[in-house]
């Protein structure tokens, strides 16, 4: 139970690190937006909130590893300091006095009763909401594919060729109809497909429409939208994620409208934006882990504002952003990794991420704990270990039995002290046991 609830701690502890990264990674780009809205390319706009994806589904604590010089000490403890010490920060577990049947004499008997553990909890929580939204996703998806494949029209033979020429060859590109549809749908990882409504397009508006779809094929947007996808679903507590993710689908569509027209003359960026009007104007249904050519009417302004707006940036302008943007984003990695060292070792010894020698102490007294309290069930209530280290060495153990016995027999101390020496590798002498009994241990809790 104890290995249970040191994984769910350490669960909760990396999904609140990941999305304290991203949020705050995030704020700083909603801030920052206004600023360079018409000063650097859409395509820049765009991949800027790449490392928003990367905080929020990247743990950088574990990754950054960062040692702290300096080694983990701890004095010899009395028996009432170390149970102030377990009572204060030490259990894992709820331990309360809970009061049972009386016994012949009239006294009432207390017995300890644990509960789940608040991480236990909150991670069984989390991973519920993060199942079932992307349970959700994964079953709309699959869904839609099956009703579109039961409709789908082979294109005519024109538009096919017209379709291998844009491409350049590429023949993992798929064209169809289908009268689902009422958009131009880019579909598919693995088995991409260009999906178009079952209505007459001319040649230009065709032409303008396949370039559209294979600009976010050759992109891998379709990728980007799982991620996000996983993403919103990893952080489905946090509403901020819902925001970045739509803003990341508009950006997504106004760097993949940039490169199409990045050659266009006057003329030919007008006839572009005909054809958003023309899609714009058909009645618009959400499309699951789909791209289609327009999935918002409320973003054709911008969307025509910025075809009219474009321009050529100098490679001044745009390296400067670059610079600026990474030097944001590695100042917010800098400050989740030092919270990681704070979190995980408070100063002394090694970063969370580091395995070595806190989170091997950690287990080790975790399934030290867990041999003890199996070693006589029915007397030791609770254990309680913590562990003294040098040099990331493991030098000796201080323990608390709690018993429902006040005063365990000889036999029971040797076999624990044993046992402790056995598991963690130590001579019998570096194992220090005291015992109490568990009245006087919740009577003190109490107090």
């Amino acid at each position: 139970m104890m290995v249970v609830e040191a994984y769910s701690a350490e669960m909760v502890r990396l999904i609140l690190s990941m999305t304290f990264t991203g949020s705050i990674l995030s704020g700083l780009l909603f801030i920052l937006k206004p600023v360079i809205k018409e000063k650097l390319p859409e395509t820049f706009q765009y991949y800027m909130w790449f490392p928003v994806v990367t905080a929020l589904l990247v743990p950088v604590s574990r990754i950054m590893v960062i040692p702290v010089s300096g080694r983990s000490e701890t004095a010899v403890w009395s028996t009432g300091d170390l149970a102030r010490w377990i009572a204060d920060t030490a259990s894992a577990v709820s331990v309360n006095p809970v009061l049972t049947a009386q016994n012949e004499s009239g006294q009432s008997i207390r017995q300890i009763t644990c509960f789940p553990s608040v991480a236990v909890m909150l991670f069984a929580i989390w991973q519920t909401g993060m199942l079932m939204v992307l349970g959700f996703h994964l079953i709309c998806y699959l869904i839609y594919v099956r009703r579109l494949a039961r409709h789908n029209i082979r294109a005519d033979r024109q538009e096919v060729e017209l379709l291998q020429n844009l491409s350049e060859g590429d023949k993992g590109l798929r064209l169809y109809r289908n009268t689902m549809v009422e958009t131009p749908v880019l579909i598919g990882f693995f088995r991409p497909a260009v999906i178009l409504p079952d209505k007459a397009y001319g040649d230009v508006k065709l032409r303008h429409i396949l370039l559209h779809e294979m600009t976010h094929r050759k992109r891998q947007d379709i990728f980007v939208k799982w991620l996000l996808i996983f993403a919103g679903a990893v952080h489905w507590f946090n509403p901020l994620v819902y925001f970045v993710r739509r803003e990341m689908n508009k950006a997504c569509e106004l760097a993949c409208d940039e490169a199409v027209i990045k050659g266009f003359t006057v003329s030919e960026m007008q006839q572009y934006g005909d054809t958003l009007i023309e899609v714009a104007a058909d009645s618009i249904r959400k499309t699951p882990l789909s791209i289609a050519m327009f999935e918002d009417k409320k973003n054709l302004k911008e969307r025509l504002g910025a075809i009219m707006k474009h321009r050529k940036y100098s490679r001044r302008t745009v390296t400067a952003a670059g610079v600026i943007l990474v030097t944001m984003v590695c100042a917010v990695l800098g400050v989740s990794a030092m919270r990681g060292i704070e979190d995980g070792t408070g100063g002394n010894g090694y970063a969370d991420n580091f395995p070595q020698p806190e989170a091997q102490k950690r287990i080790k007294g975790i399934e030290l704990r867990e041999a003890l309290r199996d070693y006589d069930k029915k007397n030791i209530a609770e254990a309680y270990v913590l562990l003294s280290d040098m040099d990331g060495e493991i030098t000796d153990a201080h323990i608390l039995i709690i018993c429902q016995e006040q005063d365990p027999g000889s036999e029971m101390q040797s076999g624990i002290r044993t046992l402790a020496a056995e598991e963690l590798g130590l001579d019998i002498q570096n194992i220090f046991v005291e015992y109490m009994d568990a009245e006087s241990f919740t009577s003190e809790e109490d107090v």
